[in-house]
């Protein structure tokens, strides 16, 4: 997902689908509301046809130029209703489409989320948390408001072609002065629309880098304050925010400019029917009620090309949110954010207890720095510790990533049970595998929360779960216990409690296989020393591939994997390692010297 130029002047390639086909495929799951809201909205616009026709009858009945019909109140009283028809139409329009686009809404968002969480295949997002919020709630805001744009649009556009034939069939002279401004807002518009369309891709990619910023600095106040860098953080959000300002003037100038040269056009066609009406009174052919029904109708009906502008300019900006939503899905087909129900993946396969995970020939390289884990081979047995180890930048989170499907693997393949896994990001999740990352990731809930991830466990699994993850303790501090509030991204823990959070999380889901990204870093020896101590008391020694520098975790392994330049360079169990391997003997001193101070 990365950002959008800021150059109006550089076109980026169309969405894959207009917005008017991703809007009439949202329209259609949920069509007879659609219907209904787009039915109510074009009565709502048409019904003031009656009030001009009756308003001319009642002006020439006052003149004495109307044939015999009703008298003066009854005519005073249709009127009326006509006038309270609208609001009544309004209202359950109203209704109508604010639940249909709520709904829309939710459907769009849902099935992009969808998407992201359960499309086979790696799903890398490098772009920031916050452009991909902005995606989520302004694009997709931007696509619904081009299908609120069809209901006015319609409604109007109608309401203009019944006008149009009442007044011609009134006074053609007058009628064809009244269309001639109209031709002419056609085609100024398109126009103006090209300029709403560059400036509206800009403006809302400088609004949405505004709010990655400001999401960043709130949850890295405290790195800031220890850089001092506060005046400078300040310095970049106003920067970034007189960015947002122009591109946002500009493009609001361009909106303005076709909202005021619509209701100059109308004025105009106003203007026009007073001159030419007067003639035709003078000369008989036109009455006081013709005059007063032309007056009704030529504001309504000239707008109905201004209508038309605006819509058109939100499609074009529709356009441009649906090409920010393309970047941040990827490969997404493009009807997959519009599906009437999402289907939520399940694991792949029938779930098969592990025996042995294979990983062969695993590669897995950085786009943009090439660097990462090169043909990797790896066997791990059930019940079996396979400890992960190098200096920085060797591969080792790479390598689990990789081989969990989280990052794209250039070569390789992986079995499970001596069976290909054909897409190891939906089929090494729970209940077969669970993962607990570097820098574990808590959610703004409470604790409880965080562990369960909304799976319907019973007390005996949350508190297997906190044992294991050495949290009794903790919980038992905290006032609310397992109720309490972690605040964004755990900030309210200390860095130990979020690891032990996120594994308990993992331990909840009872995996066949314990994949861990150095999850003991932030423990005292100590707690780490429980930690593994009751990992490895349970009935069933649990199969485990770890990253890890600690020497608690040397101790237990099976087997440890020395990592060098994204190879492995030396394997095999602790003391054959103490013995063979110099570059280990050097990892081995340097986590002695670091535990003893």
């Amino acid at each position: 997902m990365t950002s959008v130029p800021l150059d109006p002047q550089q076109d980026l390639p169309p969405p894959r689908q207009s917005a008017f086909i991703q809007a009439a495929r949202i329209a259609r799951a949920r069509p007879w509301l659609f219907a209904l809201s787009m039915g109510l909205y074009v009565g709502y616009y048409t019904l003031p046809l009656v009030p001009g026709l009756l308003q001319r009858q009642i002006f020439d009945t006052m003149s004495g130029h109307a044939r015999a019909g009703l008298n003066l109140w009854s005519l005073a009283a249709l009127w009326f209703a006509a006038q309270l028809s609208p609001l009544v139409m309004a209202s359950f329009g109203n209704w109508a489409f604010v639940t249909f686009t709520s709904a829309s809404r939710l459907m769009v968002r849902t099935n992009m989320l969808g998407w992201i969480m359960f499309a086979r295949g790696s799903r890398v997002s490098p772009g920031t948390s916050g452009e991909a919020l902005s995606r989520f709630r302004d694009d997709v805001a931007e696509v619904i408001s081009f299908i609120e744009g069809w209901n006015d649009t319609f409604g109007q556009g109608v309401f203009a072609v019944l006008a149009l034939v009442i007044m011609w069939q009134i006074n053609v002279p007058v009628t064809f002065y009244v269309m001639a401004p109209m031709i002419l807002v056609v085609a100024i518009t398109q126009r103006i629309t090209q300029g709403i369309h560059r400036y509206s891709r800009v403006a809302r990619e400088a609004e949405a880098r505004v709010t990655s910023f400001v999401g960043e600095s709130f949850t890295a106040v405290q790195a800031i304050r220890v850089a001092g860098a506060e005046g400078r953080v300040l310095q970049r959000l106003a920067g970034l925010n007189e960015v947002r300002r122009r591109t946002a003037v500009r493009y609001r100038i361009y909106v303005t400019l076709l909202d005021t040269f619509g209701a100059g056009t109308s004025s105009l066609a106003l203007g026009l029917v007073l001159l030419l009406a007067a003639s035709a009174m003078r000369a008989g052919q036109f009455s006081i009620g013709d005059f007063t029904l032309f007056a009704a109708y030529v504001g309504a009906a000239t707008s109905a090309p201004r209508w038309l502008g605006r819509l058109l300019a939100r499609k074009r900006t529709a356009d441009v949110a649906l090409m920010r939503i393309e970047r941040l899905l990827g490969d997404a087909p493009p009807e997959r954010i519009t599906e009437a129900r999402f289907q939520v993946a399940e694991p792949i396969g029938e779930h098969v207890p592990l025996e042995t995970l294979e990983i062969r020939g695993l590669t897995c390289l950085h786009p943009t720095s090439g660097r990462g884990v090169e043909g990797i081979d790896l066997t791990l047995h059930r019940g079996k510790v396979v400890i992960i180890t190098g200096r920085v930048g060797a591969g080792k989170s790479t390598l689990l990533k990789g081989m969990l499907g989280l990052l794209p693997m250039q070569g390789g393949s992986l079995l499970w049970n001596g069976e290909p896994i054909p897409d190891p990001a939906t089929f090494l999740v729970p209940p077969r595998c669970a993962y607990t990352p570097q820098t574990p990731r808590l959610f703004t809930e409470t604790l409880g929360d965080n562990i369960r991830m909304g799976r319907p466990l019973t007390s005996e699994d949350m508190e297997r779960a906190i044992h294991l993850a050495v949290l009794d303790e903790d919980v038992a501090r905290l006032e609310q216990g397992l109720e309490t509030r972690v605040g964004t991204r755990g900030v309210t823990l200390s860095g130990g409690q979020v690891q032990r959070s996120a594994a308990a999380r993992m331990f909840a889901g009872k995996p066949d296989l314990l994949v861990l990204d150095d999850a003991s870093s932030a423990l005292d020896v100590r707690t780490e020393q429980i930690f593994w101590d009751r990992l490895f008391s349970q009935s069933e020694r649990p199969t485990c591939l770890a990253v890890s520098h600690r020497l608690e975790a040397y101790r237990r392994a099976d087997e440890i994997l020395v990592l060098e330049d994204g190879r492995i360079a030396a394997r095999g169990r602790l003391e054959s390692l103490l013995d063979d391997s110099p570059l280990f003997q050097d990892l081995w001193a340097e986590t002695l010297k670091a535990s003893s101070h």
